[in-house]
């Protein structure tokens, strides 16, 4: 049966697949999908009390919980336009109801200051019971596509913030491609902790619901933890995910190749069917690490605008691919290898918010979206990334060439954890930034340095890694060298190693 969105909650009643929800502190909360049909009905009747109708611009503010699932779901059955905000950021609740022409916004009470809630159009989304003095706001309806589904915001690989309509038919279409790739068995459980705001979070919890699997949130804090306690079956996550628990599974007590997969095993709740990464480059040495433990790890490759593009999948896989076409026929290649996507229902039917240049880069033509990456396919239809259009290097002498096939060499040494490949003024060749678990390490980073020289050997001048700047600091998202959704912010990180790089040859 395919799945509809406007049918979902529907779906719900009567189903004992359960939600469970992990808290910061580790504590867990647990509802059926019959709960969530009926607490969802009952919050559709309160909305529609407060002047809620179809067509209402309405926000969504909070960290993943039971009651983001509700309203969006409550949303969905109104006729609604979601609006998933990443964060407040420095616009001010009253803005972001201004800029975005909201008639009402849910948020967590944790998310804003006091005096926000105070406003009638902002009610705290975990309430039961509105006061009385909440209503939506009655100003005039923006137009939108009857398409439509929902705004969210990426700041993809780009930096920059951009504002995605999301399309009802994309959605419905993606989800049952992932149906018919992957396949569902009996007591399926599928755990995230991604955020609801990044839109494949909520496909995903879409998928879950209406085949009724067992869906578990939890935040990064306490992924360890809940991994094994909450036995999931499947998982979708970047790579560094899988690069964490590779590290701790190989450094962990124990020796044998037996014994690091029974310790793998465990420490991802010993039910896994299958794993799948995307989102960015995976080391091809932890793709072989998971297959020779016995856990499938299929690498995928998409973007918001367009949806899933391609994916390895159960029986049909080729390592260090990003897989074979989601949908037949619906991916080509520019003169250049830039990777288009053309269907009937892509994922974003444009942006509300972004740069003309954005626009016309990406939606060049009526259902074709150009993803930026460029790429080539093999004599079986599989694709490979070469790496982003934008992250290109310009050599001094005018040759172009892609960072990334050179940090897949530097990364193929199991003592770096990131290889970032940039080019710095007054630097010849290129600058390796390399995140290492010891900087003291001398002998490892000499022997780095040693393997850095050989792949030089198979390399261009102009591509030389001529600069290496060993780092022991985290690439994480809390010091804005990786984005919200873990991938390298590799503008961050060229900006933040500016001022090491000397400029002299090593």
């Amino acid at each position: 049966m395919t799945m509809q969105i406007d049918a979902l909650l529907n779906q719900l009643q009567g189903r004992p697949s359960k939600l469970i929800f992990v808290s910061t502190s580790g504590a867990t909360t647990e509802n059926t999908f019959d709960d969530l049909h009926r607490d969802t009905v009952t919050l559709v009747d309160h909305l529609r009390k407060l002047g809620v109708r179809p067509g209402h611009r309405v926000g969504i503010l909070g960290p993943n919980s039971y009651a983001w699932m509700q309203w969006d779901l409550a949303l969905i059955e109104l006729g609604c336009i979601s609006v998933a905000f990443i964060e407040q950021g420095s616009d001010s609740i009253e803005q972001l109801i201004d800029r975005y022409g909201l008639h009402l916004i849910a948020v967590a009470a944790d998310c804003v200051t006091s005096p926000a809630l105070t406003l009638p159009c902002v009610v705290d989304m975990s309430s039961s019971v509105f006061p009385d003095d909440k209503r939506a706001l009655t100003h005039a309806t923006p137009e939108h596509s009857p398409d439509t589904h929902s705004l969210v915001f990426s700041s993809g690989t780009t930096g920059r913030i951009k504002g995605l309509i999301i399309s009802r038919s994309g959605t419905e279409k993606l989800v049952n491609l992932y149906a018919d790739a992957f396949g569902i068995d009996p007591g399926e459980r599928f755990l995230t902790f991604l955020p609801f705001f990044n839109y494949q979070q909520r496909m995903t919890y879409y998928f879950c619901l209406h085949h009724g699997i067992d869906f578990v949130s939890t935040p990064y804090t306490q992924l360890f933890g809940a991994l094994p306690a909450q036995k999931p079956t499947f998982i979708i996550a970047p790579p560094l995910f899988y690069e964490s628990v590779q590290n701790i599974a190989q450094t962990l007590g124990g020796t044998g190749d037996s014994a690091v997969a029974s310790r793998l095993s465990a420490m991802l709740g010993g039910r896994i069917r299958y794993l799948v990464t995307g989102m960015a480059p995976i080391k091809k040495q932890t793709l072989e690490f998971f297959w020779k433990c016995g856990l499938p790890l299929y690498e995928a490759f998409g973007i918001t605008e367009a949806g899933m593009v391609a994916w390895n999948k159960p029986g049909r896989v080729k390592a260090g691919t990003v897989g074979t076409p989601a949908e037949p026929r619906s991916v080509s290649l520019t003169e250049e290898g830039e990777v288009i996507v053309t269907r009937d229902a892509l994922l974003s039917l444009g942006y509300f918010e972004a740069s003309d240049e954005d626009t016309r880069a990406t939606f060049v033509a009526p259902g074709s979206v150009a993803t930026g990456d460029i790429a080539n396919f093999d004599d079986d239809g599989f694709l490979t990334i070469v790496g982003r259009k934008k992250d290109a290097i310009i050599s001094r002498s005018g040759e172009k060439f892609h960072p990334e096939p050179i940090e897949a060499l530097i990364q193929r040494d199991p003592r770096v954890k990131v290889a970032v490949v940039t080019s710095y003024d007054g630097v010849p060749g290129t600058t390796a930034i390399i995140a290492i678990a010891n900087s003291s390490d001398a002998d490892g980073k000499r022997q780095i340095s040693h393997q850095i020289d050989e792949i030089n050997g198979g390399l261009p001048a102009y591509q030389q890694v001529k600069e290496i700047l060993f780092t022991q600091q985290e690439f994480s998202i809390d010091n804005g060298l990786r984005t919200k959704n873990l991938k390298l912010d590799r503008r961050a990180i060229h900006a933040a190693f500016r001022s090491t790089a000397s400029g002299s040859p090593r």
